[in-house]
């Protein structure tokens, strides 16, 4: 049961997936949100690539100020990082070859309490060039990018 009630927008986006992958998302969000206190949340569902992206940040500008990203795959989940690069990673937790972006595989629920994930998050939180928020966030403010038009059926689940 997940600790931060996630929205039912997102959950109602989870049905495609299979209750396992569904339930490593929803660990993996209660992980994040457990180590960045009150922030921006931003659900965005990439319709091409059936991928759910969950981004977040100090600010309302969620590309400059994002700190990680949970995205949402077929089989498994990633806890990725827009300047993973610069991470300190003791552990070897980090995936990736681009230039900037590193990401932590997610294949089971048990993996987000690897040791090391959430200094991973607590480092990326306090990257130097994030903005912060006008006034101190008092709870999570989650905004869902990924509404389909009313005119389109309900998606099909993924397998």
């Amino acid at each position: 049961m997940p600790v931060f009630k996630p929205p039912a927008g997102l959950v109602d986006l989870l049905r495609r997936y299979e209750p396992d992958v569904a339930a490593i998302a929803l660990a993996t969000r209660d992980v994040v949100l457990d180590e960045l206190g009150p922030c921006h949340e931003t659900v965005f569902q990439v319709y091409r690539n059936n991928v759910i992206s969950i981004l977040y940040s100090t600010t309302e500008k969620r590309m400059k100020d994002n700190v990680c990203l949970v995205v949402i795959y077929r089989d498994h989940v990633n806890l990725m990082f827009p300047r993973g690069v610069d991470l300190k990673d003791p552990r070897a937790l980090l995936e990736g070859a681009g230039k900037a972006m590193r990401h932590v595989k997610m294949r089971s629920t048990a993996d987000i309490g690897r040791p090391g994930v959430r200094q991973l998050i607590t480092q990326a939180k306090k990257r130097p060039d994030l903005g912060k928020p006008d006034r101190p966030l008092r709870k999570v403010l989650t905004l869902l990018k990924a509404k389909p038009a009313p005119s389109q059926p309900a998606l099909p689940r993924l397998f």
